[in-house]
């Protein structure tokens, strides 16, 4: 018979026996892997997190941990805190990017200035596990909080930079932001039509990416540190995490020896056809046509002898006769009054095919509705906030957002007083020297009762 082994024995099996000391009295305790919220288990409930990022490609990243559980505390510098709060705004001057970017995240307002303010931001270092930031190379090292500093401090500790170009090269100190990283990744130069101007994509692309993958490499880290005690610097980069992302233009150019110069090529895709935008009665209809799909494609035209056709047969030859492959699809589907009936014709064939939509339509999408992908959190000011959650669903975890973004400074009081025992005369003090600041909306609010102290929802 088998013997049934405990977490720890497994993991042993699985890892060699090397086991962090502190992770499996996690383990042992049931902790972050077996934690439970709401009566289902988060994957990175437990986890501490510093977040010490602004405006999106760091804070998407800690967004993401936060969503999976892990305990998520800006440090927001003095005096404005995270420059996000200042763009994309809402009636009544509120940002709706930040509360989209910051939430479920707690906020610490801090002076990096001040000698008592980054004695708070070294104490808190001492407790988490995680640290991520995405200012200009060599700004956390201004203050003393560069990763071989903190490591002093924190031996275990992983932490991850997000910046324009990385922390090293010949680019490393030039300021970038997303269309900076779009421009210099090809993502711009492959975007638009052919005999028009290179466009920028629809929204930010390249920051989010980053972030993505500095979620991942933390979450990687952490394992890592799991199984040998091991802390981790992690540099993330926008131009080499775009550049990665793209599996087409780069091998194409590269593996041909540069034969094969990738221009950008607007609604017809290069070497695949149809493989674009085609308009409609209505609207305008996107086509992907994998080669087994031409002739069940032609059939639900009506044109089923262009499946034989020697022109049409092979996707080299539609790609050579582009604009004829147009005009039989856009012929067709003007003869419809509705943009509905078409696609449905498509469906039943099993042609991928869908229509454009813009952002009112593609919020109230029936998939989109059935997954829940947009969680309401509560706002003292602007009441429901519906929110893209992290779009994982996991079996038995769940992965939601825990509660709304944070004033600057909300969290001084609670974090203070629980992770660092400070006392509200002390906290008193540190508000009267400047070492950390809080935004008057808070205070206001909680005059009013519309919010509490420690509330985080």
């Amino acid at each position: 018979m088998l013997k049934a082994l405990s977490q720890t024995e497994l993991l042993s099996k699985v890892t060699g026996n090397h086991i962090d000391e502190s992770f499996r009295k996690v383990i042992e305790k049931g902790g972050p892997m077996t934690q439970a919220t709401n009566g289902k288990k988060q994957l990175l409930s437990g986890v501490q997190v510093l977040d010490f990022t602004q405006y999106l490609a760091g804070p998407s990243a800690t967004r993401l941990l936060a969503d999976l559980g892990a305990d998520v505390v800006k440090i927001e510098r003095a005096p404005d805190g995270d420059l996000g709060r200042k763009i994309h705004l809402v009636e009544p001057g509120i940002s709706a990017f930040f509360l989209a970017a910051s939430a479920g995240k707690k906020s610490v307002g801090v002076d990096f200035k001040h000698p008592k303010g980054l004695e708070i931001v070294r104490a808190l270092i001492r407790q988490v596990d995680i640290a991520v930031e995405n200012y200009s190379p060599g700004v956390m090292a201004k203050y003393g909080l560069d990763y071989a500093s903190l490591k002093e401090i924190n031996p275990r500790l992983i932490m991850c930079s997000v910046s324009g170009y990385g922390q090293d090269g010949p680019y490393a100190k030039h300021t970038s932001f997303d269309i900076i990283a779009q421009a210099q990744s090809g993502v711009m130069a492959m975007t638009g039509e052919p005999d028009g101007p290179p466009e920028y994509v629809g929204n930010y692309f390249g920051d989010p990416n980053a972030g993505i993958h500095g979620a991942l490499a933390i979450c990687a880290a952490l394992f890592h540190r799991a199984t040998t005690g091991e802390g981790q610097y992690i540099d993330v980069s926008q131009l080499e995490s775009l550049v990665y992302l793209d599996y087409i233009n780069f091998p194409l150019f590269l593996m041909s020896q540069g034969a094969i110069q990738p221009h950008r090529f607007g609604g017809d895709f290069f070497n695949i056809c149809p493989y674009g935008v085609y308009k409609a009665k209505q609207g305008y209809i996107v086509f992907a046509v994998a080669e087994h799909q031409w002739a069940p494609l032609v059939k639900a035209i009506g044109k089923p002898e262009l499946a034989l056709d020697t022109r049409y047969a092979t996707q080299i030859a539609r790609c050579q006769r582009r604009p004829e492959v147009r005009k039989y699809l856009e012929d067709w589907l003007q003869t419809f009054e509705d943009d509905e009936t078409p696609l449905k014709i498509l469906a039943e064939a099993r042609i991928p095919s869908a229509p454009i939509l813009d952002i009112p339509q593609a919020t109230t999408h029936p998939q989109i509705k059935a997954r829940e992908l947009f969680q309401d959190i509560p706002h003292p000011i602007l009441g429901v906030t519906p929110i893209a959650k992290s779009p994982f669903h996991l079996s038995t975890a769940q992965v939601e957002i825990p509660f709304r973004a944070p004033f600057f400074g909300e969290h001084n009081e609670e974090i203070l007083q629980s992770h660092l025992g400070y006392t509200p005369e002390q906290i008193t003090a540190l508000y009267r020297d400047g070492a950390i600041v809080q935004e008057a909306k808070v205070r206001e609010l909680r005059e009013t009762g519309k919010l509490s102290l420690g509330q985080a929802s």
